[in-house]
């Protein structure tokens, strides 16, 4: 009975030391982003509301960005905090073995890992887009108009909805309404989806059409059509997403189907592999934080442990970003560009678990 007293015990030391470091962490970078989002505000109709707004939604994709080092400085913080109160020596002496207490920390590391991919799949992609499109419309001051059921644009008597962006680039569930000078539909033409190789020539398909003459409504059911798109060019440019803010699985499709077009699909795929390996790295990180419990550094003061903390995970985001621009330089593929920066970690948190473990 006494293991899982313990267990529960440092579950509940691990999220008192999770809490704060993701709190600081996420408001000091949304307030950096903030700052920069200000710098924009009256250019076109972006308000500082809408700077506001665009920091909110988007604050769940920073929290997956910087979970590898919350879950760095709040394993440090949790296990420095035990530590310093002899509280690991006491667990040691009562017969609890350091890899027990490693096992309970990575439960919770498991956990955590689990909410980050959760986050990746299903939260931060519709909120990520939502903030992007908003943002780059009210900059542009563009006649297309996001609202909750997707973009609006008028020209002339047309009045067109698209519903999604599909893979952050395809138009699906578009509506078009066209009324003649009286103010009365005339047509209505509801599309599944749009291939947009030109901006000025889409290529639509599964069309079903009415024709609206008084009283008389005729249905027509059209399999593709080349339609003449009132969007420009910058206005497509606009409405198109960058690959971060697309879920995981949606960009394991998108590369198939860009593959099979021969395009190019490096930065879908340094995105995907980016998203696949965030969880891992994570659950690293929580591993590289054991030693400055039981390591040398087991002694030392929180300030100290936060320190060396923040310098690990400072050096480990410089050394995968020189070796991932590296390996596009040198032309390797997305997979092994992401992958060596992560073997690396792995290499170094091994050595240093021999070290103190051993």
């Amino acid at each position: 009975m006494g293991i899982p007293i313990i267990y529960r015990y440092l579950w509940g030391s691990l999220l008192k030391g999770y809490l704060p470091v993701l709190a600081i962490l996420l408001a000091v970078f949304s307030l950096f982003v903030f700052v920069e989002e200000v710098d924009e505000v009256g250019n076109g109709r972006y308000t500082f509301w809408a700077a506001g707004e665009f920091v909110l939604l988007t604050l769940p994709d920073r929290f997956v960005v910087l979970a590898p080092f919350i879950a760095l400085l709040g394993s440090i913080m949790a296990l420095g905090g035990l530590a310093n109160g002899r509280e690991l020596l006491a667990m040691q002496a009562g017969g609890i073995s350091h890899y027990q207490i490693a096992w309970a920390v990575m439960q919770v590391g498991i956990v955590f890992m689990v909410l980050v991919a959760c986050f990746e799949e299903y939260v931060t992609p519709t909120l990520d887009q939502y903030a992007h499109i908003s943002r780059s419309l009210a900059l542009s001051d563009s006649q297309v108009y996001q609202g909750k059921q997707g973009l609006w644009f008028r020209e002339k008597n047309r009045y067109i909805r698209i519903k999604t962006l599909k893979y952050g680039e395809i138009p699906q569930g578009i509506d078009i309404f066209e009324f003649n000078q009286k103010g009365e539909m005339i047509t209505y033409m509801y599309v599944e989806e749009a291939d947009v190789e030109n901006p000025q020539k889409w290529i639509l398909k599964n069309i079903q059409k009415k024709v609206i003459n008084g009283p008389r409504v005729s249905n027509e059911a059209v399999e593709r059509i080349v339609w003449d798109s009132p969007f420009k060019r910058e206005e497509m440019r606009l409405l198109t997403l960058p690959a971060s803010s697309l879920a995981p699985s949606d960009l394991f499709r998108y590369i198939k189907i860009l593959q099979q077009k021969n395009q190019n699909v490096l930065r879908y795929e340094l995105a995907f592999w980016d998203k696949v390996f965030m969880p891992l790295k994570t659950g690293l990180m929580i591993l590289l934080a054991l030693p400055f419990a039981f390591g040398p550094l087991r002694s030392a003061s929180a300030g100290k442990r936060i320190a060396l903390g923040g310098l690990v995970g400072i050096g480990y985001y410089l050394t995968t970003e020189i070796l991932q621009n590296l390996g596009i330089l040198l032309g390797a593929t997305a997979f092994m560009t992401t992958m060596i920066p992560f073997s690396g970690i792995v290499l170094v948190t091994a050595i240093i678990w021999w070290m103190y473990f051993s």
